[in-house]
């Protein structure tokens, strides 16, 4: 009886801990995300089920700024997206724009000086998975 007390304080430590540690981890990408920034890559890549890449870099430009607001929402220069919803438990940024269509981006990187975030996809290309990976790079301003 002894050693299942101890098992669980345990237990119940370990997970408070754990939590206590995930809480501001959680705040601080909501924190981290606000501001300015200037995207430096935007790249796609596609791969057919044959094994096909298509690699495709767009170009930007150094006005390219999106302004990601702590109410939600966002100042984009390119126009092209209104809100966001960030979910950090999951690493998980979704852009909405005007018609409220939801592209949402794994967060692999987000610091005080870069934020990347990588979208995949799987479409249909003449009757095969086509698997794409949009991947954006920004340097705060």
């Amino acid at each position: 009886m002894m050693k299942f007390f101890n098992l669980t304080l345990f237990m119940v430590t370990f997970c408070l801990t754990a939590l206590s540690f995930s809480i501001p981890y959680q705040q601080s990408y909501q924190k981290m995300i606000v501001g300015k920034w200037q995207p430096v890559l935007s790249e796609s890549e596609g791969i057919e089920a044959n094994g096909n890449r298509t690699v495709k870099n767009y170009k930007l430009n150094s006005k390219d700024l999106m302004q990601f607001n702590a109410d939600g929402s966002i100042i984009d220069s390119g126009q092209l997206y209104f809100s966001y919803e960030l979910h950090p438990e999951d690493k998980i940024l979704s852009l909405f724009d005007g018609g409220n269509y939801e592209r949402r981006f794994e967060i692999a990187q987000l610091d005080k000086t870069t934020m990347k975030i990588v979208m995949k996809e799987t479409d249909k290309y003449k009757g095969e998975p086509f698997h794409i990976t949009w991947t954006i790079v920004f340097k705060r301003r």
